[in-house]
């Protein structure tokens, strides 16, 4: 019988992960069901992803801090029935790291929202798809170029955010400043540094939404 939160892949062709710098793109995968950790867990490997599997938000922090340099990705359900903490509260250490894709049932809008707003790359509703699985790597990739682009660490996360504001802007056909001269630089990056998180992430989103627009040309 088909797992309730996790579509089947039976039957559908295995399409393995883009070719990933330093070998396998390796998940955290946390989920407190059982049955669903497994079926999330057999889905990932089916497309050749290396999988650590983790029954809750706290064995998945605990996971991160024994080994920070062990993962590429992390997906988290965010209900929680046992102690600990829940989805949201990994996140916020996740986050700073990782690309985190935040999964639960269905939602409100306003949970979805604080997910983004927090940190998470995606928010998946169940049953997750194959489809949704196979390409999670996208958001690796998505976030890699982005620090790549900005010069920043592998890692990093709000100076990402800025300079890729300002790559976007270039690629809009606008000098270095927007305004020109470097009193225009000056000016943007003042207006750049007093935004808050929440903005800065939405600029994160919507680049990365302009990136997967680009590739699809």
């Amino acid at each position: 019988m088909e797992n309730a939160a996790f579509a089947s892949g039976a039957g559908m062709a295995v399409f393995p992960v883009q070719a990933y710098p330093g070998g396998t793109m390796r998940v955290l995968a946390v989920e407190e069901d059982p049955a669903c950790l497994t079926a999330l867990t057999e889905m990932l490997q089916r497309h050749g992803y290396q999988v650590t599997a983790k029954a809750s938000p706290e064995e998945g922090l605990r996971a991160l801090q024994e080994n920070l340099e062990g993962f590429d990705l992390v997906m988290t359900v965010v209900r929680t029935q046992g102690p600990g903490i829940d989805g949201f509260e990994f996140l916020k250490h996740a986050a700073q790291r990782y690309p985190v894709i935040l999964f639960s049932g269905v939602e409100p809008a306003e949970t979805k929202m604080r997910g983004m707003l927090e940190g998470a790359c995606a928010f998946l509703t169940k049953p997750l798809r194959d489809k949704e699985v196979r390409d999670v790597w996208q958001h690796v990739v998505a976030r890699r170029r982005l620090n790549a682009a900005s010069g920043a660490d592998a890692r990093g996360s709000n100076v990402v955010v800025v300079r890729q504001d300002e790559t976007v802007a270039k690629k809009r056909g606008l000098d270095d400043s927007g305004e020109g001269g470097s009193d225009g630089r000056t000016a943007k990056k003042n207006r750049l540094n007093s935004w808050s998180e929440a903005e800065l992430h939405a600029a994160f989103v919507k680049a990365v939404e302009q990136l997967r627009g680009t590739e699809g040309n």
